[in-house]
C-alpha cells in the first residue's frame, strides 16, 4: 500500500488535497516565523518597524500555527500592538514616524539615483497615499 492508495489499493483522491494542505500550511508557518523575526529586529533597529512585521506574523500564524498565533497574542510587548489593531486599528505613535520617515528616506535615494521624473512622481504619489492612510489610523 502507498501513501497516495487506500486500504483497498485504489488511488485515494484525497491525497494531493491532504498534502496541499500541508505544504500551505509550512508556507504560512515560514511567512509568520520571517515576519516574527523581523519584528523583533524592529524592536532593537531603529530604522526597521516591528508593527508591519508583527501585523504580518499574527495574520500567517493563525492560518499556519495556532500554537505561534497565541504565543504572539499573548506576548508582552507585541500582544497589546496586535489587541489595539484588532480593536481600534490603531498604530503606534513611533511606527507612523518610522514608516513615513523611510518613505520620505526611499522617496530621496530614488530622486538621487537620477530615476526618470514619471518614476520619481508616481512612486511619490504612491508613498503619499500609504503616508496619509497610516496618518490618518488611530494612535495607541
Amino acid at each position: 500500500m502507498t501513501p497516495s492508495t487506500g486500504a483497498t489499493g485504489t488511488a485515494d483522491p484525497m491525497v494531493p488535497v491532504v498534502e496541499g494542505r500541508r505544504l500551505r500550511r509550512l508556507g504560512y508557518r515560514l511567512l509568520a516565523s520571517t515576519a516574527l523575526a523581523l519584528a523583533v529586529a524592529g524592536v532593537v533597529l531603529p530604522g526597521l518597524p516591528a508593527t508591519p512585521f508583527l501585523l504580518l506574523a499574527a495574520w500567517a500564524a493563525s492560518r499556519g500555527s495556532p500554537e505561534l498565533a497565541a504565543r504572539i497574542e499573548n506576548h508582552p510587548r507585541f500582544g497589546p500592538i496586535l489587541h489595539d489593531w484588532r480593536t481600534r486599528r490603531a498604530v503606534p505613535v513611533r511606527a507612523k514616524i518610522l514608516a513615513c520617515a523611510s518613505m520620505a528616506a526611499s522617496l530621496a535615494m530614488l530622486a538621487a539615483s537620477g530615476a526618470p521624473t514619471a518614476v520619481i512622481g508616481g512612486v511619490a504619489a504612491i508613498l503619499v497615499c500609504v503616508g496619509s492612510w497610516l496618518v490618518t489610523r488611530p494612535s495607541r
